[in-house]
Formats: structure tokens, C-alpha cells, sequence
């Protein structure tokens, strides 16, 4: 394959995958605590510390597209709310939530209750504290700084918040919820949060930013296109203008 092609072709690849991420946040845009999924790809030499895509000797590949995908876990806009039971975590850590397939983690704190009294998140997924999933029975439910849940003037539970070593390494399970990239890293009690009742926090998708992002992303790709079609022109110009030697 012509070197040109193939970085033109790397290069729609990329923009592709970007566009899908910029959907996906803000398709988000709305939903509470959500992290937002950034990309950044560049072009590099090929050499023998980055090995050609096609094997050696098939191809000119001069040229890679290296893609980084990461999650922006940087705050969103917090909102008063008046509702007991929307939370929001000031600092950092997470909500601790069971699923069918384990313990996640998660920022989205509009939460409520199911029949039963227990206090879930809006998947349904039991919050938990420290004495287990976090259950309330009553009717005035008031939760300070810390966590502490007191129904009708009577402490319940404290809402467990953890936290990870920096740089995160997590993975979403879906939507806002997280796991641990690596089972081995166990999750500690967050040394700086405090929760504060009645607040919600945001998604801290940018709509604007990403709007313009989709638009350059957009043209980017259209440019590899263009590429794309005038080698494919030129070789098909060769192969006809070889046919009348």
C-alpha cells in the first residue's frame, strides 16, 4: 500500500473513533456524574522500538497512528437540588454501589429508595455503607459531611466513599459507574471528600466544547478522505495510462 494512503486511511480511522467518543459524551451531556472519554492520537516514525502494522518487506509503512483513550475525572457542575436524597461528593472518592457483577464505583448521587427502604442508585444498585447496603426506615432522613445517615434523629449508617491511587486506573461498566482496571488494586476510604445533602453533580461534558471538537474532528476527516480518493485516482490514472505503453 502507498505510504500516503496508508496515513490517510490511519488518520479516518482516528477521527472515526474520536467522532464516537464525542457522541457517546454528549449523549451524557444530562446524566448526573458522568465522566466524559477524551482521545488524543498522533503520527509517529516507524523504527524498530514501533514495528510496521503489515510485515516487514509487504509494504511501505513509514508512518503510525498511535491512539490514547482516557476518562476526564475532573468535577462537573454542582446543583442545589432540595432533594434529601441527591448527593454530591465534594472532593475526591466515589459511591460505593453493588452489582450482580461486584462492588463499582460511581459520582452520581441521585439517588432513592426501593420498596424496601434501601437506598439505591438510579440503576437500582444498593448504595452501600458501612455495615452494608445502606437502608432507610422513616421519614426524616438527614446526612452530614461525613456520611453519617440519620433517620428521624437516629444514626443509621455511614455512606462508604472511596478512593484510588492517582492516575485513576479505572474502566467504566457503564454509564457512570466504575470498576478497577486491576482486581489486584484494592479501593481505600478517601482521605478528602465530604458530602454534601441536597446537591447534585453534573456531567462535566462540555456541550459547546464538544460541539467544536466534533466539527474539527469532522472536517479532519473529510481532508483524509480527499486524500484517500486522490491517490486512489492516481493509481487508477496509472494502471490506464500503462495500458497504452
Amino acid at each position: 500500500m502507498n505510504s500516503g494512503m496508508y496515513s490517510a486511511l490511519s488518520g479516518n480511522i482516528a477521527a472515526m473513533k474520536r467522532l464516537d467518543i464525542i457522541s457517546n459524551n454528549l449523549a451524557n451531556v444530562n446524566t448526573p456524574g458522568f465522566k466524559k472519554d477524551k482521545m488524543n492520537f498522533e503520527s509517529m516514525l516507524n523504527g524498530p522500538v514501533n514495528p510496521p502494522v503489515f510485515p516487514e518487506g509487504t509494504t511501505a509503512d513509514p508512518i503510525l497512528q498511535k491512539d490514547n483513550m482516557y476518562i476526564d475525572y475532573s468535577q462537573g457542575p454542582v446543583t442545589q437540588t432540595g432533594n434529601p436524597l441527591d448527593l454530591t461528593i465534594d472532593g475526591d472518592g466515589f459511591f460505593t454501589v453493588t452489582t450482580p457483577e461486584g462492588p463499582a464505583y460511581t459520582r452520581q448521587g441521585n439517588f432513592h429508595l426501593a420498596a424496601d427502604g434501601t437506598l439505591v442508585t438510579a440503576d437500582g444498585y444498593p448504595v452501600m455503607g458501612q455495615q452494608g447496603a445502606i437502608r432507610i426506615q422513616g421519614s426524616q432522613v438527614d446526612i452530614d459531611s461525613t456520611g453519617l445517615v440519620t433517620v428521624d434523629g437516629t444514626p443509621a449508617d455511614t455512606i462508604s466513599i472511596m478512593d484510588f491511587p492517582k492516575p485513576y486506573n479505572l474502566v467504566k461498566a457503564s454509564g457512570a459507574l466504575f470498576t478497577a482496571a486491576d482486581p489486584q488494586v484494592a479501593a481505600q476510604p478517601a482521605a478528602k471528600a465530604e458530602i454534601r445533602q441536597g446537591h447534585l453533580e453534573g456531567s462535566n461534558v462540555e456541550t459547546i466544547g464538544e460541539m467544536v471538537l466534533m466539527i474539527e474532528t469532522s472536517r479532519y476527516f473529510e481532508a483524509c478522505s480527499k486524500v484517500v480518493k486522490g491517490y486512489d485516482d492516481m493509481a487508477a490514472k496509472a494502471t490506464t495510462d500503462l495500458g497504452h505503453l
